[in-house]
């Protein structure tokens, strides 16, 4: 029999390692959406650069704002594939539009959580910083955890947050197996050797075994052993894709970057029209077609998605029209400017120094810690005591000092992806003194 996805199994309502909730005013899928919304991680997204880092314009978009708008969107794409799944009479009986909506507004939400200061500069610096320091700072930890440094990915990050079951120092989100299914881009773990393909993953070792939970209870796994994307996965890398796109560049003219003619242009050409209209609403109709042209793309590639069967490499804006196509091309053609862009490139330069010199200061003493099992006047040593309360409360060291090498890695990794760019560039001169 062919393979096919179950909407019964990929709406799950459940929680990894957690009895079924009880009957309330709010479904488990609005509860995802509003434990993003009032998390202190939601709120650090604002600290975040988007692209622009440090920009003086206060409109230009961080990842709290650039978050916020994928939400929106994605809250439409949703709300069409609620209709198509009506039409087709495959949408669950104990299920409605409003809980796709807040399934998919939950993974957009979250996707960005777990990107770590300075954007995807951040992520290349964490990298770098786990192959040079392999064989000596992060020597015979378990092979699992030293390629999610490695490999460290914003999105498996992200993943993290939002899966785990309640932990001392992280905020509750623990998010139902749908939402997090929506979540996932990159099917696959830090391990995978389609990492050396795609050079992303959704996955850290730690987050394994909720992963492979959620394949089974989604109903994922494919008869050749390989993982099938959750089809709201889609809704929500196209309102991410649709916003970054349209958002980046809209700020590039207020930076003083790109032309406003020439940004015009490009949206002109996504509306398929030639109007002299304001940046605003060339920007505001230019995203409701490529919302359009998303929807459609699903609609007519609903029976390849429900099958698994489209190529890793495959999203929704590959199948949009030509003349969208053709604009897409040109924006990310245009990138090279705003990747250039004299402030974001000095900051960029900066990643590596400031991520590394944390990461240089926090590992050994993490490790030290760990090795002891004991946080006291004593132990470990003053100065890593010292880097250790840069980054939590003593009662919280004294009360996790015997959870083992692996458990505070993995928490290291919580606390540097979490910070701030400004919060990264105060601890990093805290640690060197100035």
């Amino acid at each position: 029999m062919r393979f096919r996805l179950d909407w019964e199994k990929l709406l799950s309502d459940r929680r990894h390692a957690s009895a079924p909730a009880r009957p309330g005013p709010r479904t488990e899928f609005e509860k995802d959406y509003d434990r993003v919304v009032f998390s202190a991680p939601f709120r650090r997204l604002a600290g975040k650069t988007q692209v622009h880092p440090f920009a003086t314009i206060e409109h230009v978009h961080n990842r709290l704002t650039h978050t916020m708008e994928v939400a929106s969107v994605g809250r439409s794409l949703a709300y069409a594939v609620g209709r198509l799944l009506r039409e087709k009479n495959e949408l669950p009986s104990n299920r409605g539009g409003e809980d796709l909506s807040c399934i998919v507004q939950a993974a957009c939400l979250a996707h960005d959580l777990g990107n770590p200061p300075f954007g995807h500069a951040g992520e290349f610096a964490i990298r770098d910083w786990a192959q040079r320091r392999a064989d000596t700072l992060l020597k015979h930890i378990p092979p699992g955890l030293l390629l999610d440094w490695k490999n460290f990915e914003g999105n498996a990050q992200s993943f993290r947050l939002v899966s785990t079951p309640e932990q001392p120092e992280q905020p509750y989100f623990h998010f139902t197996y749908a939402s997090l299914g929506a979540l996932i881009k990159y099917p696959w773990t830090s391990a995978d050797p389609l990492v050396a393909v795609k050079h992303k993953h959704n996955c850290f070792s730690t987050e394994a075994a909720i992963f492979e939970d959620l394949v089974a209870v989604a109903g994922l796994r494919k008869p050749d052993g390989t993982i099938a994307r959750h089809p709201l996965s889609y809704l929500s890398e196209a309102a991410d894709d649709i916003c970054y796109r349209v958002g980046d560049f809209e700020d590039a003219v207020e930076m003083g970057i790109l032309p406003a003619r020439d940004v015009c242009a490009i949206f002109n050409r996504i509306i398929g029209e030639e109007k002299d209209r304001p940046l605003s609403a060339l920007r505001a109709k230019a995203i409701g077609c490529m919302v359009d042209a998303a929807s459609s793309a699903f609609a007519q590639h609903y029976e390849a998605i429900m099958h698994g069967e489209l190529a890793p490499e495959q999203d929704l804006k590959s199948f949009f029209p030509d003349h969208i196509q053709v604009a897409l091309r040109k924006i990310k053609d245009d990138y090279d400017s705003i990747f250039s862009h004299r402030a974001k490139v000095a900051t960029e330069l900066g990643a590596p120094a400031t991520l590394g010199r944390i990461l240089d200061a926090f590992v050994p003493a993490v490790r030290s810690l760990a090795a002891a099992g004991v946080f006291d006047k004593t132990t470990p040593s003053f100065i890593e005591r010292r880097c250790l309360a840069l980054g939590w409360k003593e009662d919280y060291l004294r009360a996790h000092a015997g959870k083992g090498e692996a458990w505070w890695l993995a928490r290291l990794m919580d606390l540097v992806s979490g910070m701030t760019d400004s919060y990264a560039k105060q601890v990093s001169r805290e640690i060197d003194g100035t």
